[in-house]
Protein backbone atom coordinates (compact mmCIF):
# COMPACT_ATOMS: atom_id res chain seq x y z
CA UNK A 1 0.00 0.00 0.00
CA UNK A 2 0.97 3.74 -1.34
CA UNK A 3 2.15 5.36 1.58
CA UNK A 4 0.03 8.98 1.20
CA UNK A 5 2.07 11.52 3.50
CA UNK A 6 5.37 10.59 1.37
CA UNK A 7 6.87 13.54 0.11
CA UNK A 8 6.41 13.69 -3.93
CA UNK A 9 9.90 14.15 -5.45
CA UNK A 10 10.29 17.36 -6.55
CA UNK A 11 10.63 17.96 -9.99
CA UNK A 12 13.85 19.36 -11.42
CA UNK A 13 13.99 23.14 -11.85
CA UNK A 14 13.20 25.20 -14.85
CA UNK A 15 16.15 26.44 -16.66
CA UNK A 16 16.34 30.14 -15.90
CA UNK A 17 16.53 30.79 -19.46
CA UNK A 18 12.96 29.33 -20.44
CA UNK A 19 11.43 29.92 -17.26
CA UNK A 20 8.21 32.06 -17.55
CA UNK A 21 7.75 35.28 -16.85
CA UNK A 22 5.33 35.29 -13.35
CA UNK A 23 4.05 38.94 -12.31
CA UNK A 24 4.39 38.35 -8.53
CA UNK A 25 2.75 41.86 -7.57
CA UNK A 26 0.86 43.32 -10.55
CA UNK A 27 1.77 46.61 -11.92
CA UNK A 28 3.85 48.98 -9.32
CA UNK A 29 3.33 52.87 -10.21
CA UNK A 30 7.02 54.57 -10.22
CA UNK A 31 5.02 57.43 -10.99
CA UNK A 32 2.15 57.84 -8.95
CA UNK A 33 1.60 61.68 -8.45
CA UNK A 34 1.29 62.23 -12.14
CA UNK A 35 -1.06 61.41 -14.78
CA UNK A 36 -0.88 58.91 -17.91
CA UNK A 37 -0.31 61.53 -20.22
CA UNK A 38 -0.03 59.01 -22.77
CA UNK A 39 -2.82 56.86 -23.13
CA UNK A 40 -2.65 54.19 -25.06
CA UNK A 41 1.07 53.39 -23.54
CA UNK A 42 -0.06 52.05 -20.04
CA UNK A 43 2.94 51.62 -19.12
CA UNK A 44 4.71 54.35 -19.80
CA UNK A 45 5.22 55.48 -16.00
CA UNK A 46 4.72 51.83 -14.49
CA UNK A 47 7.22 48.99 -13.84
CA UNK A 48 6.18 45.37 -13.51
CA UNK A 49 7.16 43.04 -10.78
CA UNK A 50 9.42 39.93 -12.08
CA UNK A 51 10.32 37.78 -9.05
CA UNK A 52 11.46 40.34 -7.25
CA UNK A 53 13.30 42.47 -9.80
CA UNK A 54 11.65 45.77 -11.11
CA UNK A 55 11.12 45.32 -15.13
CA UNK A 56 11.94 48.75 -17.30
CA UNK A 57 8.84 49.43 -19.18
CA UNK A 58 8.81 49.28 -22.88
CA UNK A 59 10.62 52.27 -24.69
CA UNK A 60 8.63 53.67 -27.11
CA UNK A 61 9.39 56.23 -30.23
CA UNK A 62 7.35 59.25 -32.02
CA UNK A 63 6.01 59.91 -35.33
CA UNK A 64 9.44 60.74 -36.83
CA UNK A 65 11.36 57.86 -34.99
CA UNK A 66 8.66 55.13 -35.87
CA UNK A 67 8.81 56.89 -39.57
CA UNK A 68 12.72 56.30 -39.54
CA UNK A 69 12.60 52.86 -38.30
CA UNK A 70 10.24 52.13 -41.37
CA UNK A 71 11.97 53.85 -43.82
CA UNK A 72 15.17 51.63 -42.89
CA UNK A 73 13.14 48.81 -42.51
CA UNK A 74 12.41 49.22 -46.36
CA UNK A 75 15.06 50.96 -47.87
CA UNK A 76 17.67 48.53 -47.47
CA UNK A 77 20.36 47.34 -49.68
CA UNK A 78 17.76 47.17 -52.37
CA UNK A 79 18.13 50.55 -53.41
CA UNK A 80 21.03 50.05 -55.35
CA UNK A 81 19.16 47.57 -57.98
CA UNK A 82 16.49 49.47 -58.77
CA UNK A 83 18.22 50.97 -61.43
CA UNK A 84 18.98 47.62 -63.04
CA UNK A 85 15.06 46.84 -62.54
CA UNK A 86 14.24 50.08 -64.33
CA UNK A 87 16.23 48.58 -67.46
CA UNK A 88 14.05 45.25 -67.46
CA UNK A 89 11.01 46.75 -67.41
CA UNK A 90 11.49 49.97 -68.81
CA UNK A 91 12.37 53.59 -67.72
CA UNK A 92 8.47 54.79 -67.87
CA UNK A 93 7.46 51.19 -66.61
CA UNK A 94 9.37 51.20 -63.63
CA UNK A 95 8.43 54.20 -62.43
CA UNK A 96 4.78 53.57 -62.68
CA UNK A 97 5.68 49.92 -61.15
CA UNK A 98 7.44 51.95 -58.10
CA UNK A 99 4.19 54.21 -57.71
CA UNK A 100 2.28 51.09 -57.39
CA UNK A 101 4.38 49.00 -55.22
CA UNK A 102 4.49 52.09 -52.68
CA UNK A 103 0.51 52.33 -53.04
CA UNK A 104 -0.17 48.74 -52.50
CA UNK A 105 2.61 48.45 -50.21
CA UNK A 106 1.48 51.26 -47.82
CA UNK A 107 -2.24 49.42 -48.08
CA UNK A 108 -0.82 46.30 -47.03
CA UNK A 109 0.68 48.19 -44.25
CA UNK A 110 -2.58 49.61 -42.75
CA UNK A 111 -4.88 46.84 -43.52
CA UNK A 112 -2.33 44.42 -41.36
CA UNK A 113 -2.65 46.88 -38.53
CA UNK A 114 -6.06 47.22 -39.24
CA UNK A 115 -7.18 43.74 -38.99
CA UNK A 116 -5.24 43.21 -36.01
CA UNK A 117 -6.38 45.64 -34.13
CA UNK A 118 -10.37 44.31 -35.09
CA UNK A 119 -8.97 40.79 -33.52
CA UNK A 120 -7.00 42.02 -30.71
CA UNK A 121 -4.11 40.64 -32.23
CA UNK A 122 -0.98 42.32 -30.69
CA UNK A 123 1.95 40.31 -33.68
CA UNK A 124 1.76 39.34 -37.19
CA UNK A 125 2.39 35.63 -35.89
CA UNK A 126 -0.61 35.83 -33.48
CA UNK A 127 -2.47 37.59 -36.40
CA UNK A 128 -2.00 34.68 -38.58
CA UNK A 129 -2.27 32.14 -35.74
CA UNK A 130 -5.97 33.99 -34.84
CA UNK A 131 -6.95 33.39 -38.80
CA UNK A 132 -5.46 29.70 -39.44
CA UNK A 133 -4.67 28.10 -36.60
CA UNK A 134 -1.41 26.46 -35.93
CA UNK A 135 -0.29 26.15 -39.94
CA UNK A 136 -0.40 30.08 -40.13
CA UNK A 137 1.60 30.33 -36.99
CA UNK A 138 3.95 28.42 -38.38
CA UNK A 139 4.08 29.60 -42.01
CA UNK A 140 4.08 33.35 -40.44
CA UNK A 141 7.22 32.63 -37.98
CA UNK A 142 9.07 30.87 -40.90
CA UNK A 143 8.80 33.14 -43.74
CA UNK A 144 9.34 36.24 -40.49
CA UNK A 145 12.64 34.55 -39.63
CA UNK A 146 13.77 34.07 -43.41
CA UNK A 147 12.79 38.03 -44.38
CA UNK A 148 15.09 38.97 -41.46
CA UNK A 149 17.87 36.23 -41.06
CA UNK A 150 18.46 36.65 -45.12
CA UNK A 151 18.80 40.27 -45.33
CA UNK A 152 20.80 39.89 -41.98
CA UNK A 153 23.36 37.96 -43.53
CA UNK A 154 23.35 39.72 -47.22
CA UNK A 155 24.04 43.11 -45.06
CA UNK A 156 27.24 41.25 -43.68
CA UNK A 157 28.22 40.15 -47.22
CA UNK A 158 27.98 43.57 -48.72
CA UNK A 159 30.00 45.10 -45.57
CA UNK A 160 32.29 42.45 -46.45
CA UNK A 161 32.74 43.47 -50.29
CA UNK A 162 32.27 47.35 -49.89
CA UNK A 163 34.23 48.23 -47.46
CA UNK A 164 37.50 47.00 -48.08
CA UNK A 165 37.47 48.92 -51.31
CA UNK A 166 36.69 52.15 -49.44
CA UNK A 167 39.58 51.07 -46.92
CA UNK A 168 42.10 49.71 -49.38
CA UNK A 169 42.18 46.06 -48.87
CA UNK A 170 41.85 43.88 -51.15
CA UNK A 171 43.25 40.69 -50.09
CA UNK A 172 40.33 38.07 -48.78
CA UNK A 173 42.35 37.89 -45.25
CA UNK A 174 41.71 42.08 -45.28
CA UNK A 175 38.04 41.49 -46.02
CA UNK A 176 37.38 39.30 -43.30
CA UNK A 177 39.31 41.25 -40.76
CA UNK A 178 37.67 44.35 -41.83
CA UNK A 179 33.94 42.40 -41.40
CA UNK A 180 35.22 41.23 -37.66
CA UNK A 181 35.72 44.51 -36.90
CA UNK A 182 33.16 46.58 -38.24
CA UNK A 183 30.22 43.91 -37.22
CA UNK A 184 31.35 43.09 -33.87
CA UNK A 185 32.13 47.02 -33.44
CA UNK A 186 29.36 48.95 -34.48
CA UNK A 187 26.18 46.03 -35.90
CA UNK A 188 26.51 43.54 -32.58
CA UNK A 189 26.64 46.38 -29.93
CA UNK A 190 23.41 47.65 -31.23
CA UNK A 191 21.62 45.04 -32.05
CA UNK A 192 21.98 44.05 -28.30
CA UNK A 193 19.36 46.78 -28.00
CA UNK A 194 16.16 45.31 -25.81
CA UNK A 195 13.55 47.65 -28.02
CA UNK A 196 12.97 48.32 -31.23
CA UNK A 197 12.35 52.03 -30.22
CA UNK A 198 16.04 52.30 -29.17
CA UNK A 199 16.99 52.12 -32.96
CA UNK A 200 15.24 55.36 -33.94
CA UNK A 201 18.04 57.74 -33.56
CA UNK A 202 20.25 54.92 -35.63
CA UNK A 203 17.27 54.90 -37.97
CA UNK A 204 17.19 58.62 -38.45
CA UNK A 205 20.77 58.85 -39.23
CA UNK A 206 20.06 55.72 -41.68
CA UNK A 207 17.41 58.37 -43.92
CA UNK A 208 19.57 60.91 -43.94
CA UNK A 209 22.38 58.58 -45.43
CA UNK A 210 19.90 57.39 -47.67
CA UNK A 211 19.38 60.54 -49.80
CA UNK A 212 22.90 61.16 -49.50
CA UNK A 213 23.48 58.16 -51.30
CA UNK A 214 20.95 58.62 -53.77
CA UNK A 215 21.66 61.81 -54.18
CA UNK A 216 25.76 61.20 -54.80
CA UNK A 217 24.48 58.60 -57.56
CA UNK A 218 22.18 61.24 -59.38
CA UNK A 219 24.98 64.10 -59.23
CA UNK A 220 27.83 61.69 -60.67
CA UNK A 221 25.90 59.52 -62.90
CA UNK A 222 26.81 61.21 -66.50
CA UNK A 223 22.94 61.66 -67.03
CA UNK A 224 23.62 64.42 -69.17
CA UNK A 225 26.25 62.81 -71.92
CA UNK A 226 23.81 59.97 -71.96
CA UNK A 227 20.49 61.77 -72.61
CA UNK A 228 23.22 63.82 -75.54
CA UNK A 229 24.32 60.44 -77.21
CA UNK A 230 21.16 58.83 -76.85
CA UNK A 231 19.05 61.56 -79.05
CA UNK A 232 17.22 63.35 -76.05
CA UNK A 233 15.29 62.21 -73.15
CA UNK A 234 12.07 62.08 -75.32
CA UNK A 235 13.95 59.51 -77.57
CA UNK A 236 14.86 57.63 -74.16
CA UNK A 237 11.17 57.54 -73.47
CA UNK A 238 9.89 56.55 -76.17
CA UNK A 239 12.56 53.86 -76.49
CA UNK A 240 12.13 52.68 -72.83
CA UNK A 241 8.53 52.53 -72.30
CA UNK A 242 7.79 49.00 -71.60
CA UNK A 243 9.87 45.69 -71.94
CA UNK A 244 7.02 42.90 -71.77
CA UNK A 245 10.78 40.00 -72.42
CA UNK A 246 11.97 41.20 -69.09
CA UNK A 247 9.87 43.09 -66.90
CA UNK A 248 8.74 40.42 -64.56
CA UNK A 249 12.22 40.39 -63.51
CA UNK A 250 12.18 43.86 -62.41
CA UNK A 251 9.20 43.71 -61.10
CA UNK A 252 10.63 40.73 -58.55
CA UNK A 253 12.89 43.11 -58.15
CA UNK A 254 10.71 46.26 -56.92
CA UNK A 255 8.13 44.28 -55.44
CA UNK A 256 10.93 43.06 -53.15
CA UNK A 257 12.59 46.12 -52.32
CA UNK A 258 9.47 47.61 -50.82
CA UNK A 259 8.55 44.43 -48.25
CA UNK A 260 9.45 45.46 -45.07
CA UNK A 261 5.81 43.67 -43.39
CA UNK A 262 7.46 41.47 -41.19
CA UNK A 263 8.07 43.98 -39.21
CA UNK A 264 5.47 46.31 -39.58
CA UNK A 265 3.71 45.39 -36.18
CA UNK A 266 6.68 45.05 -34.32
CA UNK A 267 7.18 48.86 -35.51
CA UNK A 268 3.36 49.59 -35.16
CA UNK A 269 3.51 48.60 -31.66
CA UNK A 270 6.62 51.08 -30.34
CA UNK A 271 4.79 54.17 -31.59
CA UNK A 272 3.44 56.17 -29.17
CA UNK A 273 -0.44 56.17 -28.99
CA UNK A 274 -0.22 53.74 -31.91
CA UNK A 275 -3.64 54.58 -33.43
CA UNK A 276 -4.98 54.16 -36.95
CA UNK A 277 -4.93 57.81 -37.64
CA UNK A 278 -0.98 57.72 -36.41
CA UNK A 279 0.10 54.59 -38.12
CA UNK A 280 -1.20 56.41 -41.24
CA UNK A 281 0.89 59.20 -41.07
CA UNK A 282 3.71 56.89 -40.49
CA UNK A 283 3.19 54.48 -43.34
CA UNK A 284 1.93 57.48 -45.73
CA UNK A 285 5.22 59.35 -45.26
CA UNK A 286 7.73 56.46 -45.07
CA UNK A 287 6.38 54.89 -48.48
CA UNK A 288 6.06 58.31 -49.97
CA UNK A 289 10.12 59.09 -49.13
CA UNK A 290 10.92 55.44 -50.46
CA UNK A 291 9.55 56.06 -53.39
CA UNK A 292 10.55 59.18 -53.88
CA UNK A 293 14.27 58.27 -53.65
CA UNK A 294 13.44 54.86 -55.94
CA UNK A 295 12.52 56.78 -58.74
CA UNK A 296 15.40 59.05 -58.22
CA UNK A 297 17.99 56.34 -58.24
CA UNK A 298 16.47 54.52 -60.58
CA UNK A 299 15.82 57.64 -63.27
CA UNK A 300 19.29 58.69 -63.05
CA UNK A 301 21.16 55.34 -62.32
CA UNK A 302 19.17 53.75 -65.62
CA UNK A 303 19.60 56.84 -67.67
CA UNK A 304 23.52 57.25 -66.79
CA UNK A 305 24.59 53.77 -68.14
CA UNK A 306 21.57 52.72 -70.35
CA UNK A 307 21.88 48.60 -71.51
CA UNK A 308 24.91 48.52 -69.79
CA UNK A 309 23.22 49.21 -66.11
CA UNK A 310 24.43 46.21 -63.89
CA UNK A 311 22.60 45.03 -60.81
CA UNK A 312 24.76 46.87 -58.34
CA UNK A 313 24.84 50.35 -59.81
CA UNK A 314 28.17 50.63 -57.93
CA UNK A 315 29.98 48.24 -60.30
CA UNK A 316 29.09 50.97 -62.93
CA UNK A 317 31.66 53.43 -61.76
CA UNK A 318 35.27 53.18 -62.10
CA UNK A 319 37.89 52.73 -58.88
CA UNK A 320 40.47 54.99 -58.18
CA UNK A 321 43.57 54.32 -60.51
CA UNK A 322 46.77 56.38 -61.50
CA UNK A 323 45.87 56.41 -64.72
CA UNK A 324 42.56 58.20 -64.90
CA UNK A 325 42.35 61.87 -65.30
CA UNK A 326 41.44 64.44 -62.57
CA UNK A 327 37.96 64.55 -63.36
CA UNK A 328 37.75 60.89 -63.18
CA UNK A 329 39.76 60.44 -60.27
CA UNK A 330 37.65 62.84 -58.54
CA UNK A 331 34.37 61.02 -59.62
CA UNK A 332 35.67 57.70 -58.33
CA UNK A 333 36.66 59.09 -55.08
CA UNK A 334 33.10 61.04 -54.60
CA UNK A 335 31.96 56.88 -55.39
CA UNK A 336 34.32 55.44 -52.93
CA UNK A 337 32.21 57.84 -50.10
CA UNK A 338 28.88 56.39 -51.51
CA UNK A 339 30.26 53.40 -50.71
CA UNK A 340 31.41 54.41 -47.45
CA UNK A 341 28.07 55.81 -47.19
CA UNK A 342 26.42 52.27 -48.48
CA UNK A 343 28.64 50.68 -45.45
CA UNK A 344 27.14 53.27 -42.78
CA UNK A 345 23.65 51.85 -44.19
CA UNK A 346 24.42 48.27 -44.08
CA UNK A 347 25.31 48.86 -40.45
CA UNK A 348 22.02 50.86 -39.07
CA UNK A 349 19.60 48.48 -41.17
CA UNK A 350 21.34 45.41 -39.73
CA UNK A 351 20.14 45.82 -36.20
CA UNK A 352 16.71 46.27 -37.13
CA UNK A 353 16.38 42.16 -39.02
CA UNK A 354 18.47 41.02 -36.23
CA UNK A 355 15.55 42.34 -34.16
CA UNK A 356 13.14 40.83 -36.17
CA UNK A 357 14.84 37.37 -36.08
CA UNK A 358 15.47 37.88 -32.03
CA UNK A 359 11.37 38.42 -32.24
CA UNK A 360 10.72 35.21 -34.01
CA UNK A 361 12.58 33.23 -31.45
CA UNK A 362 11.65 34.99 -28.40
CA UNK A 363 8.21 34.13 -29.41
CA UNK A 364 8.26 30.37 -30.30
CA UNK A 365 10.63 30.37 -26.73
CA UNK A 366 8.17 31.78 -24.82
CA UNK A 367 4.77 31.28 -26.33
CA UNK A 368 1.43 32.65 -23.98
CA UNK A 369 0.46 35.65 -22.31
CA UNK A 370 2.38 34.86 -18.93
CA UNK A 371 5.61 34.92 -21.05
CA UNK A 372 4.81 36.64 -24.51
CA UNK A 373 2.70 38.19 -26.64
CA UNK A 374 3.49 40.09 -29.31
CA UNK A 375 5.96 42.26 -27.68
CA UNK A 376 9.65 41.12 -25.98
CA UNK A 377 10.51 43.77 -23.47
CA UNK A 378 9.82 41.69 -20.34
CA UNK A 379 10.91 38.74 -22.36
CA UNK A 380 14.59 40.56 -23.09
CA UNK A 381 14.33 42.88 -19.87
CA UNK A 382 16.82 39.52 -18.97
CA UNK A 383 20.38 40.29 -20.04
CA UNK A 384 21.58 36.91 -20.28
CA UNK A 385 18.43 36.29 -22.69
CA UNK A 386 19.09 39.12 -24.93
CA UNK A 387 22.80 38.77 -24.96
CA UNK A 388 22.45 34.95 -25.89
CA UNK A 389 20.14 35.14 -28.37
CA UNK A 390 21.76 38.21 -29.80
CA UNK A 391 25.27 36.87 -30.23
CA UNK A 392 23.64 32.99 -31.56
CA UNK A 393 22.05 35.31 -34.26
CA UNK A 394 25.08 37.55 -35.32
CA UNK A 395 27.15 34.22 -35.25
CA UNK A 396 24.75 32.35 -37.31
CA UNK A 397 25.43 35.36 -39.77
CA UNK A 398 28.87 36.05 -39.72
CA UNK A 399 30.25 32.76 -39.71
CA UNK A 400 28.62 32.02 -43.29
CA UNK A 401 29.74 35.77 -44.60
CA UNK A 402 33.20 35.19 -43.47
CA UNK A 403 33.56 31.61 -45.57
CA UNK A 404 31.14 32.53 -48.24
CA UNK A 405 31.48 34.98 -51.14
CA UNK A 406 28.50 33.94 -53.35
CA UNK A 407 25.01 32.66 -51.57
CA UNK A 408 23.05 35.30 -53.51
CA UNK A 409 21.02 31.96 -55.35
CA UNK A 410 19.58 31.10 -51.82
CA UNK A 411 18.90 34.92 -50.34
CA UNK A 412 17.11 35.06 -53.80
CA UNK A 413 14.98 32.25 -53.63
CA UNK A 414 14.16 32.57 -49.84
CA UNK A 415 13.76 36.34 -49.80
CA UNK A 416 11.21 36.29 -52.89
CA UNK A 417 9.60 33.33 -51.13
CA UNK A 418 8.86 35.22 -47.77
CA UNK A 419 8.69 38.65 -48.58
CA UNK A 420 5.74 37.63 -51.32
CA UNK A 421 4.17 35.69 -48.65
CA UNK A 422 4.23 38.77 -45.89
CA UNK A 423 3.70 41.30 -48.22
CA UNK A 424 0.89 40.36 -50.25
CA UNK A 425 -0.44 36.75 -49.65
CA UNK A 426 -0.82 36.62 -46.46
CA UNK A 427 -2.26 40.17 -45.78
CA UNK A 428 -4.88 39.21 -48.42
CA UNK A 429 -5.81 35.65 -47.29
CA UNK A 430 -5.95 36.85 -43.69
CA UNK A 431 -8.87 39.70 -44.49
CA UNK A 432 -10.98 37.50 -45.92
CA UNK A 433 -10.14 34.87 -43.42
CA UNK A 434 -10.81 37.46 -40.62
CA UNK A 435 -14.02 38.70 -42.01
CA UNK A 436 -15.42 35.01 -43.18
CA UNK A 437 -19.06 35.50 -41.96
CA UNK A 438 -19.49 38.32 -44.08
CA UNK A 439 -17.83 36.53 -47.35
CA UNK A 440 -19.62 33.62 -47.16
CA UNK A 441 -23.08 36.15 -46.73
CA UNK A 442 -21.53 37.75 -49.51
CA UNK A 443 -20.91 35.02 -51.40
CA UNK A 444 -24.78 33.40 -50.92
CA UNK A 445 -26.33 36.63 -51.71
CA UNK A 446 -24.74 36.80 -55.13
CA UNK A 447 -24.56 33.61 -56.16
CA UNK A 448 -28.40 32.69 -55.13
CA UNK A 449 -26.95 29.21 -53.21
CA UNK A 450 -23.99 27.77 -52.34
CA UNK A 451 -24.52 24.22 -53.43
CA UNK A 452 -23.79 23.60 -57.02
CA UNK A 453 -26.65 21.27 -57.78
CA UNK A 454 -28.22 25.07 -58.47
CA UNK A 455 -26.03 26.27 -61.00
CA UNK A 456 -26.23 26.71 -64.73
CA UNK A 457 -23.20 26.43 -66.99
CA UNK A 458 -22.55 29.33 -67.15
CA UNK A 459 -22.50 29.85 -63.14
CA UNK A 460 -20.66 27.11 -62.81
CA UNK A 461 -17.59 28.60 -65.17
CA UNK A 462 -18.00 31.53 -63.70
CA UNK A 463 -17.76 29.64 -60.25
CA UNK A 464 -14.32 28.08 -60.71
CA UNK A 465 -12.59 31.02 -63.05
CA UNK A 466 -13.22 33.46 -60.08
CA UNK A 467 -11.54 30.60 -58.02
CA UNK A 468 -14.48 30.81 -55.73
CA UNK A 469 -13.99 27.02 -54.09
CA UNK A 470 -10.54 29.07 -53.28
CA UNK A 471 -11.93 31.55 -51.28
CA UNK A 472 -14.64 30.00 -49.62
CA UNK A 473 -11.97 27.57 -48.23
CA UNK A 474 -9.99 30.41 -46.71
CA UNK A 475 -13.32 32.00 -45.27
CA UNK A 476 -14.37 28.65 -43.55
CA UNK A 477 -11.28 28.46 -42.04
CA UNK A 478 -10.90 31.52 -41.09
CA UNK A 479 -14.27 32.10 -39.54
CA UNK A 480 -13.35 28.50 -37.40
CA UNK A 481 -10.05 28.98 -36.55
CA UNK A 482 -11.11 32.60 -35.12
CA UNK A 483 -13.96 31.30 -33.15
CA UNK A 484 -11.57 29.01 -31.26
CA UNK A 485 -9.28 32.05 -31.28
CA UNK A 486 -11.71 33.97 -28.80
CA UNK A 487 -12.73 31.33 -26.96
CA UNK A 488 -8.96 30.51 -25.92
CA UNK A 489 -8.59 34.10 -25.28
CA UNK A 490 -11.35 34.09 -23.06
CA UNK A 491 -9.89 31.56 -20.92
CA UNK A 492 -6.67 33.70 -20.49
CA UNK A 493 -5.95 36.29 -18.26
CA UNK A 494 -6.59 39.99 -18.85
CA UNK A 495 -3.49 41.54 -21.14
CA UNK A 496 -1.18 43.84 -19.01
CA UNK A 497 -0.48 46.54 -21.86
CA UNK A 498 -1.86 46.52 -25.60
CA UNK A 499 0.51 47.11 -27.49
CA UNK A 500 -0.85 47.87 -30.51
CA UNK A 501 -3.81 50.38 -28.71
CA UNK A 502 -7.32 49.85 -27.04
CA UNK A 503 -10.36 48.89 -29.29
CA UNK A 504 -13.85 49.43 -28.44
CA UNK A 505 -15.98 47.43 -30.14
CA UNK A 506 -19.45 48.05 -30.64
CA UNK A 507 -20.51 45.75 -32.73
CA UNK A 508 -20.45 41.89 -31.91
CA UNK A 509 -16.81 40.28 -33.37
CA UNK A 510 -18.99 37.30 -34.94
CA UNK A 511 -21.92 39.19 -36.80
CA UNK A 512 -24.02 38.04 -39.52
CA UNK A 513 -25.31 40.25 -42.49
CA UNK A 514 -27.48 43.32 -41.55
CA UNK A 515 -30.58 41.21 -43.62
CA UNK A 516 -29.94 37.99 -40.70
CA UNK A 517 -32.77 36.64 -38.77
CA UNK A 518 -30.83 37.93 -35.65
CA UNK A 519 -31.78 41.00 -36.25
CA UNK A 520 -29.69 44.15 -34.10
CA UNK A 521 -26.41 42.97 -33.31
CA UNK A 522 -25.68 46.04 -31.00
CA UNK A 523 -27.88 44.16 -28.16
CA UNK A 524 -26.65 40.67 -29.04
CA UNK A 525 -25.62 38.66 -26.41
CA UNK A 526 -22.28 38.20 -28.31
CA UNK A 527 -21.48 41.89 -28.77
CA UNK A 528 -18.52 43.02 -26.91
CA UNK A 529 -19.59 46.37 -25.51
CA UNK A 530 -16.61 49.02 -24.10
CA UNK A 531 -18.01 51.83 -22.25
CA UNK A 532 -16.21 54.21 -20.59
CA UNK A 533 -15.66 54.23 -17.36
CA UNK A 534 -17.06 50.40 -17.04
CA UNK A 535 -15.16 47.29 -16.02
CA UNK A 536 -14.43 45.30 -19.03
CA UNK A 537 -12.16 42.16 -19.25
CA UNK A 538 -9.21 44.14 -19.70
CA UNK A 539 -10.09 46.28 -16.18
CA UNK A 540 -11.31 50.14 -15.87
CA UNK A 541 -9.73 52.14 -18.15
CA UNK A 542 -10.94 55.83 -19.01
CA UNK A 543 -12.60 56.18 -22.15
CA UNK A 544 -9.65 57.99 -24.23
CA UNK A 545 -7.37 54.93 -23.98
CA UNK A 546 -10.28 53.75 -26.31
CA UNK A 547 -10.07 54.24 -30.66
CA UNK A 548 -13.21 52.53 -32.40
CA UNK A 549 -12.44 49.47 -34.20
CA UNK A 550 -10.75 50.29 -37.73
CA UNK A 551 -13.02 47.71 -39.42
CA UNK A 552 -16.04 48.02 -37.70
CA UNK A 553 -18.67 48.66 -40.25
CA UNK A 554 -19.46 45.53 -42.46
CA UNK A 555 -17.23 45.01 -45.59
CA UNK A 556 -17.81 45.00 -48.90
CA UNK A 557 -17.50 43.35 -52.22
CA UNK A 558 -15.14 46.19 -53.11
CA UNK A 559 -13.36 45.33 -50.20
CA UNK A 560 -13.11 42.09 -50.80
CA UNK A 561 -11.78 42.15 -54.04
CA UNK A 562 -9.04 44.26 -53.05
CA UNK A 563 -7.92 41.13 -50.21
CA UNK A 564 -8.29 39.37 -53.96
CA UNK A 565 -6.22 41.14 -55.62
CA UNK A 566 -3.58 41.08 -53.10
CA UNK A 567 -3.23 37.67 -53.36
CA UNK A 568 -3.24 37.85 -57.56
CA UNK A 569 -0.73 40.57 -57.02
CA UNK A 570 1.50 38.43 -55.02
CA UNK A 571 1.14 35.49 -57.18
CA UNK A 572 2.62 37.46 -59.85
CA UNK A 573 4.89 39.12 -58.12
CA UNK A 574 6.35 35.23 -56.79
CA UNK A 575 6.02 34.17 -60.41
CA UNK A 576 8.24 36.96 -61.86
CA UNK A 577 10.78 36.67 -58.48
CA UNK A 578 11.26 33.17 -59.35
CA UNK A 579 11.66 33.71 -62.89
CA UNK A 580 14.58 36.21 -62.78
CA UNK A 581 16.31 33.64 -60.29
CA UNK A 582 15.94 31.07 -63.22
CA UNK A 583 17.04 33.23 -65.82
CA UNK A 584 20.38 34.48 -63.56
CA UNK A 585 21.08 30.75 -63.02
CA UNK A 586 20.62 30.34 -67.06
CA UNK A 587 22.25 33.31 -68.08
CA UNK A 588 19.17 34.68 -69.59
CA UNK A 589 19.48 38.11 -71.25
Amino acid sequence: MKDTNCPKPSLPPKSPFLAPRRISSGILSSNSDHDDKSPFSIASHRSIIDNGTVIEPEHKSTLVGCTSNLITAIVGAGIIGIPYAMRETGLVAGILLIIFSGAVGCKSLRLLVETAKHVDATSYEILCEATFGGVGWILCNSNMFLMSWGPMLSYMMIVKDTAPIVLGFESEEGQNMILIICSVGIMLPLSLQRDIADLAKTSQICVIFDVFLVAMIAYYSPTSESITQNNGLLYILYNSTFRPSTCFIGLGIISFAFSCQHSSLIIAGSLENPTVARWQKVTASALGICSILAIVMGSFGYIGFMELTEGDIFNNFPLPSEGSDSIELATAKAINVARGVLCGIMFFVYPLESYVARHVIMANLFRGRDAHEGDDHAVLDRWDRRVTTTIMLFLSVLIPALHFNDVGLVLALTGTVAATSLTYLLPGLIFIGVHGDEFLALAERSWGCLSMDHFTTYHCIAWYLLLMPIWLGVARTGKRCLAFHREKKALQTPAQTFRLGRIKHKLSLTRQPKSSEHGNFESSPMAVESNSGKDTQYGSLPSSVEEDDPQEEYQTTADFFVAIGFVAFGIVALASGLLSIYWSMTGYN
